[in-house]
């Protein structure tokens, strides 16, 4: 069975080591990468390729990485329709989004899998980066989470959340537009989601005071250094860690982790 890089390379007629062996797809919106000089010269017969490849695909992107606090995505349109907006389905859930705007990691999808077993019945989950509802938008759905609380700054993916929301018609995410080193709430949550990388230690303080004793915090961040951000988490001196798992290669330098805390 032939694979991306060899249907690609007989479509093209371009050498297979210049063409990309992996993609992203969003929607009917498919996003790639390509690092070979002689590959960006010939990004538009890629694209116009792949469409070929694939007909339920309606645009490709070229992706130049993420830029602000946001992580917005930098994304060029080499060929198809000149539209970004989708809607994506992962888990039995939908997402409406724009690749232009939001970014979506198809790398955090064995965690998202992963959080939905360790969720239990009548919990009450804080999603400090909620971004569109990566998270919360599946645990509200397939777990019997008493309440999920999904926080997020960023006005267009709070929009997008507050329609996902009603998307998957979900009655028990309560949808917060704010700063979530600026949230308070009365009932102390049994596990927050800390989904935002890089520097996310520096909102660890805003976790651990939402916190109880028991309380699990799922930390992501990005390092070239696990045992130096293992050190640092560990001067807290104010939660276990209970579990340390590689979520995926970022960069050839770092890798993303996601630390399981306990609050003691």
């Amino acid at each position: 069975m032939s694979g991306f890089k060899d249907l690609l390379a007989a479509k093209t007629n371009l050498p297979k080591e210049i063409l990309p062996s992996s993609y992203q797809v969003l929607g009917n919106i498919l996003l790639l990468k390509l690092s070979n000089p002689e590959a960006l010269r010939q990004k538009k017969k890629i694209g116009f390729a792949i469409l070929k490849l694939f007909p339920y695909i309606k645009t490709i992107c070229l992706q130049h990485g993420v830029k602000g606090e946001f992580r917005k995505p930098k994304i060029e349109i080499i060929a198809g329709l000149k539209q970004t907006e989708t809607v994506h389905k992962e888990l039995d859930c939908v997402f409406k989004l724009d690749a232009a705007k939001i970014m979506w990691s198809k790398g955090n999808h064995f965690e998202r899998q992963r959080l939905l077993k360790l969720v239990k019945p009548n919990e009450i989950v804080v999603d400090m980066f909620a971004g569109i509802g990566y998270w919360s938008i599946i645990l509200a759905k397939h777990t019997k989470a008493k309440r999920i609380i999904a926080i997020e700054k960023n006005p267009e993916s709070f929009n997008f959340l507050i329609e996902n929301i009603c998307l998957n018609k979900l009655l028990n995410v309560m949808a917060i537009e704010n700063d979530c080193r600026n949230f308070s709430y009365d009932k102390k949550p049994n596990r927050i989601i800390m989904g935002y990388f890089p520097d996310t230690i520096k909102f660890l303080p805003a976790a651990l005071k939402l916190s109880k004793k028991g309380t699990k915090i799922h930390f992501h961040e990005l390092t070239n250094d696990l045992e130096k951000l293992k050190t640092a988490l560990e001067g807290f001196k104010k939660f276990r860690v209970e579990n340390i798992r590689e979520v995926k290669e970022y960069s050839p330098s770092k890798r993303h982790y996601v630390f399981d805390l306990k609050v003691l």
